[in-house]
C-alpha cells in the first residue's frame, strides 16, 4: 500500500456571511458577526496559504457558525446559532432544513469525496482543519499559542499530530497545546470522518491559532511561514510512518 500522503485542508468558520434569507435575524448584530462568535479571524487567510504553496484543495466555509456550525454534527444542539434557536419550532426547522440543504451537506459531501477520492488511489489522507481562537473565554485566559486536537487511541494519526505539534513548536518557538482547550474526540468535523475512514487511511487534525497572535486581524507573514514548514516535515514525515490499524 502506498503511503504517499494526500492533504486536505479545510475551513469551517472562514466567514461571516449571513445567507440572505436570514438577513432581518441578524439586523444590529454587525459587531457580534465580526467577533469569535461569528467566524475564525486569521483562519481562512492561514488556510488559504497553506493550500496555495502547497497545492493542496482546500474547502470553505461560506456561512457564518451564528447560522449554522459546519464543525458540528447535524443532530447536535447546537448547530444552528443562538438567535435561530430562539425561533418559533417551525420557523426554525424551516431554516434548519435549508441551512443543512444549502451550506452543512454541501460541505461535508465535498470533503468526504476528497477522502474517498484519495482513499481510492491507494493515499494516506491527512486532512488538516485550520481554525482560531479567541485569547480568552468566559474570563479565562488561553495559555497557548497554537494547539493541535486529534484523536489519542488512532494511529498513525496521535504519532503525526504529536509529530506536527513539536515541529510547530521547533519551528514558530511558541507554546504548542496538545487536545487542549479542547478534545479531539469531541464533536466535530474530523471526527465524523474518522468513523468513516479506517485510521491507516485517514488522520483527522484541527489546528488552531491563538488569535492574540494576530496583527491588526492578519496572521503575521512569518508566523504563516514557519506554520507552512512545521506542516511541509509532517507530510515528509508521513511518507515514512508506519502504518496503523483502524
Amino acid at each position: 500500500m502506498s503511503r504517499e500522503p494526500a492533504l486536505l485542508l479545510t475551513c469551517e468558520h472562514a466567514s461571516s456571511r449571513v445567507p440572505r434569507f436570514l438577513a432581518r435575524h441578524f439586523v444590529g448584530q454587525a459587531a457580534l458577526l465580526a467577533s469569535h462568535r461569528g467566524h475564525d479571524a486569521g483562519a481562512a487567510e492561514l488556510a488559504r496559504y497553506l493550500a496555495r504553496r502547497l497545492g493542496a484543495p482546500l474547502l470553505e466555509g461560506r456561512t457564518t457558525r451564528l447560522a449554522v456550525d459546519l464543525n458540528r454534527s447535524s443532530d447536535h444542539p447546537h448547530l444552528l446559532g443562538p438567535s435561530l434557536r430562539k425561533l418559533p419550532r417551525g420557523e426554525r426547522e424551516a431554516a434548519r432544513e435549508r441551512l443543512l440543504a444549502e451550506h452543512w451537506e454541501p460541505f461535508r459531501a465535498a470533503a468526504e469525496a476528497e477522502v474517498h477520492e484519495g482513499v481510492e488511489a491507494g493515499a494516506f489522507v491527512l486532512h488538516v482543519s485550520v481554525h482560531s481562537m479567541t485569547p480568552v473565554l468566559a474570563g479565562r485566559r488561553r495559555d497557548m499559542d497554537l494547539a493541535v486536537l486529534f484523536d489519542p487511541q488512532r494511529e498513525p494519526e496521535c504519532a503525526l499530530a504529536r509529530h506536527f505539534a513539536d515541529s510547530l513548536h521547533h519551528h514558530t518557538g511558541l507554546k504548542v497545546a496538545r487536545n487542549r482547550p479542547y478534545r479531539g474526540t469531541s464533536d466535530g468535523h474530523t471526527t465524523s470522518l474518522r468513523g468513516q475512514f479506517a485510521a491507516r487511511r485517514y488522520a483527522g487534525v484541527e489546528l488552531e491559532l491563538n488569535q492574540a497572535r494576530l496583527r491588526a486581524g492578519r496572521v503575521p507573514p512569518t508566523l504563516t511561514a514557519r506554520i507552512l514548514a512545521a506542516l511541509r516535515e509532517t507530510l515528509d514525515h508521513t511518507k515514512s510512518a508506519p502504518t496503523g490499524n483502524r
